[in-house]
C-alpha cells in the first residue's frame, strides 16, 4: 500500500478514493521536496550562477572575429571596378589589472552562494510541512477528544433517557443532557474541518491535490533539552543563510578589487590575417599581423575612485546584514528554546490533570446513578475532562512543533 501511495502521489499527483493509510513525516518532506515550485525556482538560480561561471572564464580566453566585404564602383570615364577582402583576428587579454580575474571568482563564489541559498530554502520548505504535519496531528487529536466528549455525553443522555422513561429522574435533566449532547456535536463538526483544513494545507506545501482520504502517523514525544550556550554555537556554525552571508562578504571584497583595476593598465595581444582582390587583377593578396597593445586610464573625472568607495560601502552593509542576521538567529535559537521549555512542564502537568478529572467523573457518575449526585456534577466533569485532554493535546504538540523550530532555528533538518 505504502508503494502504491507513493507511485500515485510523487508520479500522478491523483486523489486516493480508496482505504485509508498513514503517511510518515519523511514521506511527506520527500514529495514537497520533489514538488515544490518554489524550491524548484531557487534550484535554478545555481544553474544560472554556473553559466555565469563559464561567461567570465570565457573573457580571459582567446577571442577570435572574421570580418569581410565587397565592393563595386565605377566612376565616368573609368571601367568599373570590384574588389573582396576578408580577415580573421584573434586577440588574448594578457594583464587587466586583476579586473577578469576578479570576475571569475566573484561568478564562483555566486554559485557557492547560490547553493547555500538552495539549502536554506529546503530547511524552511522542511520546517513548513513538519509544522504543517503537526498541526494536522494536533488538529486529528484534538478531534478525537471532541468525539470521545461527544460519545459519553450522548451515553449520559441514554442513561438519564432510561431513567426519565422509569419516573427515577426529572424531564429536565433529560433536556439538559440533550442540549449538551447537540453542543458536543458542534464541537466535533468544527474541530473535523480544523483537520480537513489543516490537511489541505500540507497537500498545498507538497504541491498535490489532495490528501484528505489518508491520515498521518503520529510521533513520538522526546523530553531531553538542549543546553541553550550549545544550541547558539551550533546555529552559527550550521545555518545556511549565515555561510551564505560570508561568502557574499567575501565575494563584496572581491568587487573591490575588481573596482581598482580602473586604476592599472590593460595589456593586450591580437594577431591577424587576411587576403584582398581586385577585378582589374583578381590576384588575391595575404596579410599577416601580430602585436601587444596597451592601454591605461590615467584620468577618468573620479568615476574608479567612486566605484572603488561604492564595492566597500557594500561589504559594509554586507558585514552589518550578516550581523543582523545573525540576531534573528540567537532570538529565533532562544525563543524556541524557551517555548519548548516550557512545553514539556506543561506536559507533565497537564497529564496529572487528565488523571484528575477522569477520577472525577468516574465519581461523578456513580454518585449520579446511586441517586446521590446531581447531572449538573456529571456535566461538569465531563466538561473538565474535556479541556484537561484538550490541554495535554496541545502541550504535546507544542513539545513536538518547538522541538522542530529548534532544530530549524539551529540549522538541522529535522
Amino acid at each position: 500500500m505504502k508503494k502504491f501511495f507513493l507511485m500515485n502521489f510523487i508520479a500522478a499527483m491523483l486523489i486516493f478514493n480508496s482505504t485509508t493509510s498513514a503517511m510518515t513525516l519523511r514521506e511527506a518532506v520527500d514529495i514537497a521536496l520533489k514538488n515544490n515550485p518554489s524550491l524548484q525556482q531557487t534550484q535554478k538560480a545555481i544553474d544560472v550562477a554556473e553559466e555565469d561561471v563559464k561567461i567570465a572564464k570565457g573573457q580571459k580566453g582567446v577571442s577570435i572575429s572574421l570580418s569581410g566585404s565587397a565592393d563595386a564602383s565605377k566612376s565616368e570615364g573609368t571601367e568599373e571596378s570590384e574588389s573582396v577582402s576578408s580577415r580573421v583576428t584573434g586577440s588574448l587579454p594578457l594583464y587587466t589589472g586583476k579586473r577578469l580575474e576578479s570576475a571569475i571568482k566573484s561568478a564562483e563564489l555566486y554559485v557557492d552562494i547560490a547553493k547555500f541559498d538552495f539549502e536554506q530554502s529546503k530547511d524552511d520548505l522542511i520546517y513548513q510541512v513538519v509544522t504543517a504535519y503537526v498541526d494536522a496531528l494536533e488538529n486529528k487529536a484534538t478531534n478525537a477528544v471532541d468525539i470521545e466528549t461527544r460519545n459519553n455525553l450522548a451515553e449520559h443522555e441514554q442513561n438519564i433517557s432510561d431513567l426519565y422513561e422509569a419516573g427515577s429522574k426529572a424531564k429536565i435533566d433529560l433536556l439538559r443532557a440533550t442540549v449538551e449532547t447537540s453542543n458536543a456535536n458542534q464541537d466535533v463538526a468544527r474541530s473535523q474541518a480544523a483537520y480537513e483544513v489543516s490537511l489541505t494545507n500540507l497537500a498545498t506545501l507538497m504541491s498535490i491535490n489532495s490528501i484528505s482520504t489518508f491520515d498521518v502517523e503520529d510521533l513520538n514525544t522526546s523530553t531531553d533539552l538542549i543546553d541553550i550556550e550549545r544550541c547558539i554555537s551550533a546555529a552559527e556554525e550550521q545555518r545556511n543563510n549565515l555561510k551564505a552571508d560570508e561568502l557574499r562578504i567575501e565575494r563584496g571584497e572581491v568587487q573591490v578589487t575588481s573596482a581598482k583595476s580602473g586604476w592599472l593598465p590593460e595589456v593586450n595581444a591580437s594577431v591577424g590575417t587576411g587576403f584582398s582582390a581586385r577585378s582589374n587583377k583578381w590576384d588575391p593578396t595575404s596579410d599577416a599581423t601580430a602585436g601587444v597593445s596597451a592601454s591605461w586610464s590615467i584620468f577618468d573625472s573620479k568615476v574608479t575612485r567612486a566605484r572603488v568607495d561604492e564595492a566597500k560601502i557594500e561589504v559594509e552593509r554586507l558585514k552589518l546584514s550578516m550581523q543582523s542576521d545573525i540576531d534573528s538567529v540567537h532570538k529565533d535559537v532562544v525563543t524556541a528554546h524557551k517555548n519548548l521549555r516550557s512545553a514539556l512542564v506543561r506536559l507533565e502537568t497537564t497529564k496529572r490533570a487528565v488523571d484528575l478529572a477522569e477520577e472525577e467523573r468516574f465519581i461523578a457518575t456513580e454518585r449520579y446513578r446511586a441517586g446521590e449526585g446531581i447531572l449538573l456534577d456529571i456535566l461538569d466533569s465531563e466538561v473538565a475532562l474535556s479541556t484537561a485532554r484538550k490541554n495535554h493535546v496541545s502541550a504535546k504538540y507544542d513539545v513536538i512543533r518547538y522541538r522542530f523550530e529548534l532544530a530549524h532555528a539551529i540549522g538541522k533538518t529535522y
